[in-house]
């Protein structure tokens, strides 16, 4: 249930969007964003970032100048982590808002003679909201029917901070590779994810990162 309200709230920002860039057209900037992102979480005994999921939303932006813009979006993200070796999947889902400041360069014009940017590098801040979480453990996904004493570690809001590459082929089709991290720790400070917690710090924080690429057509 949480998951479809989630979809409808992401396809009524895309609508958002796309609206959004017919009211003042040269002002406002309107994008469309699909691709995937690599995560893992500092605190569960695996550095490596094999947790795969969907990274899918809509960006809408403000231009000050030729040079920069101010953008935020609404995503559908899905992160957490998995633990190859122990047989462990963290799977969150969360509704995401960033909100990036971002310089763009190297002035190019098209076979129309369209002018446009080609880079655009970026940095900011991101709420998201976690919609749906859950573990696979022991060959089956712990839920509170199948798991005595089943408790939920994670924390329902997530801060991070991020930095954004994107790179434009033509005027509206472009490629975006970002990094995220958490400023807080995802799980709540009663829980642990490692398999065999230091005596001295029981209970670890756990940050949450991500690799994410993504492919976008700018309206």
């Amino acid at each position: 249930m949480k998951l479809s309200f989630a979809l409808i709230l992401l396809c009524l920002s895309v609508q958002t969007a796309i609206a959004q860039k017919d009211k003042e057209e040269g002002r406002f900037t309107a994008s469309v964003i699909a691709g995937v992102s690599f995560s893992q979480i500092d605190g569960d005994d695996d550095a490596s970032y094999s947790k795969v999921g969907l990274n899918v939303g809509a960006r809408g932006g403000v231009r000050f100048g030729d040079k920069m813009e101010l953008c935020t979006e609404i995503l559908f993200a899905q992160k957490g982590s998995a633990i190859n070796d122990r047989g462990i999947i963290f799977h969150l889902d969360y509704l995401e808002v960033p909100l990036l400041f971002y310089y763009k360069d190297w002035e190019t014009i098209d076979k129309n003679n369209r002018k446009f940017m080609r880079v655009m590098i970026g940095a900011g801040l991101s709420y998201s909201r976690l919609v749906n979480a859950a573990t696979f453990r022991n060959n089956q996904w712990e839920t509170p029917e199948n798991t005595p004493n089943f408790q939920d570690p994670f924390e329902k809001n997530d801060f991070m901070f991020m930095f954004d590459a994107n790179f434009f082929f033509t005027k509206n089709f472009g490629m975006n590779l970002r990094w995220a991290r958490s400023i807080l720790s995802i799980i709540d400070q009663d829980s642990t994810l490692r398999s065999n917690p230091n005596p001295n710090n029981p209970k670890p924080k756990a940050f949450s990162h991500s690799v994410i690429l993504r492919v976008f057509y700018k309206f």
